[in-house]
């Protein structure tokens, strides 16, 4: 099955069928007469070929790109928003000297614009000739309906992504929850070895937080799991996984190529300071603090991710009991 990653979404489980859109593409063709049918996605920067019918006159490849800054029929397409028929491009004054047709094959375009269910650009689907056309409105008709049969696929796709991220997500911080720690995880250990980089785990909890519940109320207390979430994505490189895996307890993913005990700690510290400075002086905040546990692994380990979470846990406890032990 030949499929696509569509480029807006992010998670990988979000999959477009492409094997449909091909079947459009040679539909293209066979009603249009024309020597190519394609589907064309734009990225922003350029212009990239999805799919393209499977003819053997077809001239455009799958994969196929070109710069959105040149002048081509689909940027006309993105930058109006509308349909475009260039019946002859050699008797057009605009388009005689297009890259497409100065230097290469392209002699007629038939072409609409593809929307994604925000109503924003997505990319077109066209028809394309090596010799000039006469095509009648319907068939303008046909393509924007085609066009209107992809927005549909990207809409499933875009529900697919939402669900997925709500199930991989804690709906409070919109960081992962344990499930997508897991599952991304798994990716991270991988990568450390890939690029034989050390893993770094924190684990943090949130200190009197249940006190800060009972004698302020839980909006109180959910300021301070929102403010760590702030602080946790600030500090944190994007590349590096966060969670909330419990009510206030928080685990931090990192890869560390270089000094790896003197990277955590640095990374440790900015956010125990952050968090001080942001709660000190707000009345119910200033009764909670963090602790954090840190555990380290070499690219190479065999140790289990369950267990390297376990032993940064086991470092916070150790933390806490410090804590206690001072304040008796």
């Amino acid at each position: 099955m030949t499929a696509f990653f569509a480029s807006r979404f992010n998670s990988q489980d979000c999959i477009i069928d492409l094997s449909k859109w091909q079947e459009l593409a040679d539909l293209i063709v066979d009603i249009f007469g024309a020597d190519c049918g394609a589907i064309i996605e734009f990225t922003g920067h350029s212009f990239h070929t999805l799919v393209s019918s499977n003819n053997e006159t077809s001239f455009l490849h799958q994969g196929s790109q070109w710069s959105s800054d040149s002048k081509s029929f689909c940027r006309t397409i993105v930058e109006t928003g509308k349909e475009l028929y260039v019946p002859n491009a050699l008797k057009s004054e605009y388009w005689i000297n297009a890259p497409a047709v100065k230097n290469g094959p392209v002699r007629s375009y038939c072409g609409v614009p593809v929307f994604y269910p925000d109503g924003s650009i997505y990319g077109t689907i066209c028809a394309i000739d090596t010799k000039h056309t006469d095509y009648k409105h319907t068939l303008v008709k046909l393509l924007l309906h085609l066009s209107k049969l992809i927005t549909a696929d990207l809409k499933m796709a875009e529900a697919a992504e939402l669900h997925k991220k709500m199930a991989l997500t804690d709906s409070m911080t919109e960081l992962l929850n344990r499930r997508g720690l897991g599952i991304l995880g798994k990716q991270k250990r991988k990568d450390a070895k890939r690029y034989q980089d050390s893993i770094g785990i924190l684990y943090l909890d949130i200190d009197n937080l249940k006190q800060v519940n009972d004698k302020f109320g839980h909006s109180t207390g959910d300021k301070c799991i929102q403010i760590l979430a702030s602080i946790l994505k600030n500090e944190v490189r994007e590349s590096d996984l966060i969670a909330r895996t419990g009510g206030d307890e928080f685990i931090v993913l990192t890869l560390i190529n270089k000094e790896p005990e003197t990277e955590l700690n640095a990374l440790s510290l900015r956010i125990r300071h952050h968090y001080q400075e942001k709660t000190q002086y707000q009345s119910g905040l200033n009764i909670s603090n963090i602790s954090i546990g840190q555990h380290l692994e070499p690219y190479n380990s065999t140790t289990t991710l369950k267990d390297m979470f376990m032993n940064a846990d086991t470092a916070m406890y150790k933390e806490k009991d410090k804590k206690k032990a001072i304040n008796k």
